[in-house]
């Protein structure tokens, strides 16, 4: 059952209680042990910011964590309006390292809306300032089908086909036009 509530996003908080977050599916253990063991310490060392969802009686509904990463797109995707930008081995992308929903909120489109709020901060904030054309993420086979509704595209390489997380990416330059 789908439990409809009203939420808004903002950076995570050192104050923020995140110990009652659930990920239901044992596999996404991983994904609630960051939150609530290393999200704030990455966060206060400027390696990761993580963007909560929450509550109006604050409680966190989803979080989204991203970091300043690369992707290699050599063989899997060619760079149409700059060939130059092709000569480099990698180039640059922030990369959705974590996204999770409490299992007892999915349905309400919370993590639909983390993303977009990514893709906002990215666009809005990061690529003008220091340049940025895609955002990654290592997909869980289980979000693959969420990302791809999201608009991300495999990484089409062998090795990437071969991975238990494939790249996935979202090439930004649409939404600069």
């Amino acid at each position: 059952m789908t439990v409809s509530i009203s939420y808004h996003i903002r950076k995570l908080e050192n104050t923020d209680s995140v110990n009652s977050f659930k990920t239901g599916d044992p596999a996404f253990t991983p994904l609630k042990t960051f939150l609530q063991k290393q999200a704030k310490d990455f966060q206060n060392a400027h390696v990761a910011q993580s963007y909560v969802a929450v509550s109006k009686e604050n409680n966190v509904l989803g979080f989204i964590t991203l970091t300043c990463s690369e992707v290699d797109l050599r063989n899997g995707y060619e760079i149409d309006d700059c060939k130059r930008a092709n000569d480099y081995d990698s180039l640059p992308a922030v990369k959705i390292a974590r996204l999770a929903v409490d299992s007892r909120y999915r349905g309400n489109q919370i993590g639909e809306t983390l993303v977009s709020y990514a893709l906002g901060i990215v666009i809005e904030q990061i690529a003008p300032v220091i340049g940025c054309r895609f955002i990654i993420t290592d997909a869980k086979q289980s979000a693959v089908n969420f990302y791809c509704r999201q608009g991300f595209t495999f990484l089409d390489t062998d090795d990437n086909r071969e991975r238990e997380e494939p790249i996935m990416f979202f090439d930004l330059l649409p939404c600069f036009k």
